[in-house]
């Protein structure tokens, strides 16, 4: 039962989210591509600098 939610709430945020995102994309400029694309990897540089922060914090 809680695998079901569980599933549920991964496609929300996973699928769904994604294919408005998408969708909504296509209609926008190249500078929002580029803007966008900024964001991310932001975001990608964010999780790395938290999971080596985190890494090093429990290896000392």
């Amino acid at each position: 039962m809680i695998k079901k939610y569980i599933q549920a709430i991964l496609k929300f945020f996973l699928v769904d989210s994604v294919v408005n995102i998408l969708g909504n994309l296509f209609e926008q400029p190249l500078i929002m591509w580029a803007f966008i694309g900024w964001g991310w990897l932001s975001v990608l540089a964010m999780i790395a600098s938290m999971a080596t922060t985190v890494g090093a914090v429990i290896g000392a």
